[in-house]
């Protein structure tokens, strides 16, 4: 869409819409675009718009002005408005905005740390996109996997949320959505699967003494003791 396209009255019964087309057209160009002045200028362009379809309600237009300030696309980082941003989207339903909003929280930018805030905001955005993903679509399953991976580091690394079995189940989990949006193309996500596979590997579960005694059994004689059949 060009902006001689655009319709106010029609952006605006739309939810934000066609706003939302501008900026997201305008931030892939940016993307592309190897000249700083003109670079600069899409992003301009991309946040502009952005803030037009936030303002009628978008909330993945509020989602992605966060994105725009938490990787400083109009100059320097910018937490404070990133913090800002992706609290808006959060209010307006969106699961990628709880769950950035949780790193934010996590990580302290923006806001002071507190923990228990990021796993709600997590939690959240699992709830949220249960209703809106669908495990068909590539994007979707990385915004799942994404989910799943901070709810396990969660449940494997919090003092007060600590559940190795939950951490792992989440992982697994996390591992086999990354898989299957790499294997349909999004080839970034190849770094953070691998990190979901340690993830899952580290909190795979302990062997009892009975297994381990029996797996030593299955190696001796070359089957366990309790087969039976003979």
């Amino acid at each position: 869409m060009i902006n001689d396209e655009y319709d106010e009255i029609t952006d605006r019964q739309s939810g934000g819409f066609l706003s939302l087309d501008l900026g997201a057209s305008a931030y892939g160009a940016a993307m592309g675009e190897r000249d700083p002045g003109a670079r600069n200028q899409l992003f301009q362009r991309a946040a502009h718009w952005y803030e037009r379809s936030a303002s009628y309600g978008n909330a993945q237009a509020a989602t992605n002005l966060g994105y725009v300030y938490l990787y400083g696309r109009l100059g320097a980082v910018d937490d404070d408005q990133a913090f800002a941003w992706f609290s808006r989207g959060a209010e307006l339903g969106n699961e990628e905005s709880c769950y950035k909003l949780g790193d934010l929280y996590r990580s302290g930018r923006g806001c002071e740390r507190d923990y228990d805030k990021a796993f709600s905001l997590y939690r959240q955005a699992e709830r949220i996109a249960k209703l809106t993903c669908k495990e068909n679509v590539p994007g979707d399953q990385a915004v799942l996997a994404s989910i799943d991976l901070r709810l396990a580091g969660q449940y494997e690394h919090s003092r007060t949320n600590g559940d190795r079995d939950k951490a792992h189940e989440y992982y697994a989990r996390a591992v086999q959505r990354f898989r299957s949006a790499v294997a349909a193309g999004l080839h970034w996500y190849a770094k953070t699967l691998r990190g979901a596979e340690e993830g899952a590997e580290r909190t795979a579960p302990i062997p009892s003494d009975t297994e381990l005694r029996s797996d030593a059994e299955f190696d001796t004689f070359g089957r366990t003791t309790s087969d039976g059949d003979e």
